[in-house]
């Protein structure tokens, strides 16, 4: 590069061998190699080549927007590599190009390698993507670390898991507290489905917690909700 002789390296990633492209990229960021050089030599080599890696060496320097136009051609070409998606998710989390959406609506990423690179971005996002992933033990871990009790709340209700709940209403877990809390006054009040209730319902009778299960059932039954004419709730 530095003697200017490109078509070299170009010759070399497309001909002699495509695999060490992402050593290439690295190499070539290290001396300050012009973008516009660097893109057009990977929209060339069309060898394999690990997009794994791609995306490390990249993103170890920082640059990992570099990629936006090479990961949108792939994407456009049909591409269904998890780690395609992966990148490209990370760099609209970075820009805050409508992440969100991103995470819902995406269907081939990973949820747990963009879930662990949003916790200390924007813990918000790393449960959407745990969630879409159905990460239990993650999206648990995340939001006790930052308080996200309703998010916890919301997602143990629709996802009705009686595993789950046990999990978390064990007397060990020291936000046991502030989860029921949520369940009560924010995630159940929210919920038009009765299968929400009666799973929720079930798990804290399982779980012997009599005091908080007449709290729950206060807040639904007495406080005008759609379930307040519900004779099994009235009845317990």
């Amino acid at each position: 590069y530095r003697n200017n002789l490109q078509k070299y390296i170009e010759i070399y990633v497309q001909k002699v061998n495509p695999s060490r492209l992402p050593i290439v990229v690295g190499g070539l960021l290290d001396v300050d190699c012009s973008e516009d050089i660097i893109k057009s030599l990977m929209m060339a080599v069309r060898g394999q080549f690990s997009t794994d890696e791609l995306v490390e060496e990249v993103e170890k320097r920082n640059r990992l927007k570099l990629l936006l136009p090479w990961l949108e051609a792939k994407i456009h070409d049909g591409s269904e590599e998890p780690a395609t998606h992966n990148a490209l998710a990370k760099i609209y989390i970075d820009a805050n190009n409508n992440p969100e959406r991103f995470l819902r609506e995406n269907p081939y990423y990973d949820s747990k390698v963009v879930g662990k690179y949003c916790e200390k971005r924007d813990p918000h996002l790393a449960c959407i993507a745990y969630e879409r992933g159905q990460c239990d033990a993650e999206l648990i871990k995340v939001c006790n670390e930052n308080s996200l009790f309703k998010s916890l709340a919301r997602y143990l209700v629709r996802r009705r898991d009686p595993d789950l709940w046990a999990e978390v209403l064990q007397e060990t877990n020291q936000f046991r507290r502030q989860l029921i809390d949520q369940v009560v006054q924010t995630a159940l009040s929210e919920t038009q489905d009765p299968e929400d209730v009666s799973c929720t319902v079930k798990a804290f009778m399982t779980a012997d917690l009599p005091n908080e299960l007449i709290e729950l059932l206060e807040k639904i039954v007495l406080e005008n909700s759609v379930f307040s004419d519900h004779r099994n709730l009235q009845n317990l």
